[in-house]
């Protein structure tokens, strides 16, 4: 299972609470959110997610070939665009 199939499982599994949590506080006839409800949500979510850290992400540079690669493409179509200005620049025949 990878880290972004648990965080939605945990997204699905604490929007059922939530949703359950709404409802009760429907039934119970008070409003939503109040603090009481909020306090009883912040208490479920220090018991049960407490050591829910992020992970990071170690970023990582592409091996140089592709590098190379995505630097020097942008590069050349820039200088064969400005080449194929001057170069329509200069024929004033087809401009007419």
């Amino acid at each position: 299972m990878t880290p972004d199939d648990l965080s939605q499982v945990g997204k699905r599994y604490y929007k059922n609470f939530t949703l359950c949590t709404e409802h009760g506080a429907a039934t119970a006839k008070c409003f939503w959110p109040n603090p009481l409800a909020e306090g009883f949500i912040t208490g479920i979510h220090r018991q049960f997610f407490s050591n829910c850290s992020a992970e990071k992400i170690n970023w990582e540079d592409p091996p140089d070939k592709i590098l190379i690669t995505l630097i020097l493409i942008p590069v050349l179509l820039t200088m064969a665009m400005i080449g194929l200005v001057v170069w329509c620049s200069k024929r004033s025949d087809i401009l007419v």
